[in-house]
């Protein structure tokens, strides 16, 4: 920190230890003094770039948040969808409740199923708010009729675009060095590094080769990233729920 001319700010340093039950059990101090004489306990969860993260990586206190956040947009919209067109509507619902669902998306990645439905149904609210349906009325096929990608479809999405970008050199260098192919048979694919934990598994240097070189080859020939979103959309669209777990999940 000092190479940068900055300075830790003790009275608002938070410190959290990230690991499984059983490696938080292990753990028995509670917290660090430093050297100003100031002491932090270790938290269970903590903010940073407006992600709630817990120690398990459960992401759990973050939906909650979410589901508050985006039910209140939602019924506020309700109230004034008299005065708007169904076109106006679906331009309000995607800047203030899809943007938020799809901000950081690919960290619930890996999560828990009762975790990626609790997305599923702000997602669900949000496409009856602009057809105009009430909170129990049937879904049907209202989220094909506004092209929209399902929860779990947008994850992919988006870390596929991702490891895309830093395939081709469009990402940061420290996204571009976990990308490497491998040479073996006559098909390049990309190297997926060995890891034993769970935590491990969701990791992007994980994730991303995984689901690249899962992904068709009329995907990840496209010319442009114009072309890979296109196109890595109307795959997904037309992919069914048991190809998708079983390629991707």
């Amino acid at each position: 920190m000092n190479k940068f001319f900055l300075q830790l700010n003790d009275s608002k340093t938070q410190i959290i230890v990230v690991g499984s039950s059983k490696v938080l059990s292990s753990i028995h101090l509670n917290g660090v003094t430093f050297a100003s004489g100031t002491t932090t306990r270790f938290i269970s969860a903590v903010k940073n770039l407006g992600i709630h993260m817990d120690n398990k990586l459960t992401f759990e206190k973050q939906i909650v948040e979410l589901k508050k956040k985006c039910f209140r947009t939602i019924r506020n919209i309700r109230k004034i969808k008299f005065l708007l067109t169904t076109e106006q509507t679906k331009v309000i619902v995607n800047s203030l409740v899809v943007s938020c669902l799809d901000y950081c998306n690919g960290l619930f990645f890996g999560t828990s199923e009762k975790t990626l439905h609790q997305l599923q149904l702000i997602q669900n609210a949000a496409a009856k708010a602009i057809m105009g349906k009430y909170k129990h009325d049937h879904m049907g096929d209202d989220l094909k009729l506004l092209h929209w990608l399902d929860v779990k479809k947008r994850i992919v999405f988006k870390l596929a675009l991702l490891a895309h970008k830093s395939i081709i050199g469009l990402a940061p260098v420290y996204l571009q060095e976990m990308f490497r192919f491998s040479h073996h048979g006559h098909s390049l694919k990309l190297m997926i590094p060995n890891t034993s934990s769970s935590a491990g598994q969701r990791c992007f240097s994980v994730v991303g080769p995984k689901i690249y070189n899962n992904l068709p080859a009329s995907v990840k020939m496209s010319y442009t990233v114009g072309m890979f979103k296109s196109s890595l959309k109307t795959y997904l669209f037309n992919l069914s729920q048991y190809d998708l777990e079983k390629l991707y999940f």
